[in-house]
């Protein structure tokens, strides 16, 4: 009986000690686990803290370029209304010195008689004049409108950006590892940016259009390569503006469905890289110097960074390599600040459009009081003609009616005797008369008795 008791003990004890070795495995699994926990929750927080900090940038970024585009905007208005003014001043000035110079040359008789027909032919000149006003009008609504609707793009914008982050993992992956499928995207989604912000293809910017010279030649790098930028955005002062949007968004694919922080880092290491190998590449092609004689061209190339979240990372890890690219003449925008350029770009268009409209005003204007001033010359000569013919009508009829020796009293003399242009000379009647009704002179020249 001993025996088995002591065999129950041990197994007992056994038991006891495989139990505490158990419970003690646990343990630790436990502890460790929750050690990677708090681990994962820190990575969590410090990316928190780093979107955070991004938006708060681009924030600031969004709020002086709204204060830029405002001062702008203000500025073309004022000098908009002051060439105005000034263009108003000079054409009424010019108007009142023609026609002081035409009033100089008339007589107050020939100021009276046609003071109704220059009424009439100064009628189109206000209706022009009327119609430069209304055109003005319509220029300072419009940009009144447009300032609101850009108010609104903007806010619309800044709406949309709070939701870039989900978008952008979403659409890292469906790009990821995929280079010719970025390269589409970027270029699709630049095409929608700028229909959306009203520029038209063909127009106002062309795709994947080959730079040519003033000959029309294909224009090629030193390398022999065709330069075809992925959009050029034309200006109404032929001004060329080049977009690039084919930076690599691989590692930031990589970066956005990463859960390890090494990882994490790693890949944004890669990403800033990646945008900084894709700035050198820009400034190695040199798209704006490749622009040809008789186009206007800016200093500096603009690379599109299709995905909000991609750009502000970039701005996280790499503070500088924004300015760095601008020293270099490449201009890295997002889709946020590109919207503001292309309003920008919009606005130009369309001021332009106005311009052009006024300026053709003026110059109808102007051709109509050249051709009032052409006919008021001549009216004034035809009435310095008729005052010249009546003055040798008066002075002919005085010869003829008034000197003793003139042809009518001679005339009258002979009617007198009793010649008349109808009788022979056998039938003249000596017999004495006066000129009256069959008389050959006419009753406006014969002598008053």
């Amino acid at each position: 009986m001993e025996p088995i008791i002591m065999t129950i003990a041990m197994v007992a004890l056994l038991a006891a000690i495989v139990l505490l070795w158990k419970l003690s495995g646990d343990n630790s699994d436990l502890k460790r686990r929750i050690a990677e926990l708090e681990k994962d929750n820190a990575v969590l927080q410090n990316s928190l803290d780093a979107s955070q900090k991004a938006a708060a940038l681009s924030e600031e970024m969004h709020r002086k370029s709204v204060d830029e585009i405002r001062r702008i905007n203000e500025q073309y208005l004022a000098e908009a209304n002051v060439r105005h003014h000034k263009d108003m001043e000079t054409m009424k000035e010019q108007f009142k010195a023609a026609a002081a110079e035409i009033s100089s040359a008339n007589s107050k008789e020939f100021r009276e008689q046609s003071a109704a027909r220059i009424s009439d032919m100064l009628a189109p000149v206000k209706e022009r004049f009327a119609e430069l006003d209304r055109t003005m009008k319509e220029t300072h609504t419009a940009s009144v409108k447009y300032n609101s609707e850009l108010s609104a793009s903007i806010r619309l914008v800044m709406d949309q950006s709070r939701q870039v982050g989900e978008e952008a993992r979403n659409l890292a992956d469906a790009l990821s590892g995929r280079s010719k499928v970025q390269g589409d995207f970027g270029e699709m989604l630049l095409k929608d940016i700028l229909k959306n912000a009203g520029l038209r293809e063909g127009e106002h910017f062309v795709s994947q259009g080959v730079i040519t010279d003033e000959n029309g030649h294909e224009v090629r790098s030193e390398s022999g390569a065709a330069m075809i930028p992925d959009v050029l955005i034309n200006y109404p002062d032929d001004t060329v503006v080049v977009v690039d949007s084919k930076v690599s968004l691989t590692a930031f694919s990589k970066y956005m469905v990463s859960s390890s922080a090494a990882d994490r880092g790693r890949y944004a290491r890669e990403h800033v890289e990646s945008v900084r190998r894709h700035v050198d590449e820009l400034k190695s092609k040199d798209y704006a110097s490749y622009i040809p004689d008789g186009k206007r061209k800016v200093d500096y190339n603009i690379m599109f960074i299709p995905v909000e979240g991609a750009f502000r990372l970039m701005l996280e890890e790499a503070p500088l390599l924004w300015q760095t690219a601008k020293d270099n003449n490449v201009l890295i925008v997002s889709q946020m600040t590109l919207v503001i350029v292309l309003n920008m770009i919009q606005m130009s268009w369309k001021q332009a459009a106005q311009e052009a409209n006024i300026e053709q005003v003026y110059k109808t204007a102007s051709e109509l009081m050249g051709q009032l001033q052409g006919w008021m010359s001549a009216f004034v000569a035809v009435g310095d003609n008729l005052d010249r013919t009546v003055k040798s009508y008066v002075e002919s009829k005085s010869k003829l009616i008034d000197s003793q020796q003139s042809v009518v009293k001679k005339i009258e003399k002979l009617e007198s005797l009793g010649l008349s242009p109808k009788r022979s000379r056998g039938k003249v009647r000596i017999s004495a008369r006066k000129s009256g009704p069959e008389s050959v002179i006419p009753k406006e020249l014969q002598v008053k008795s």
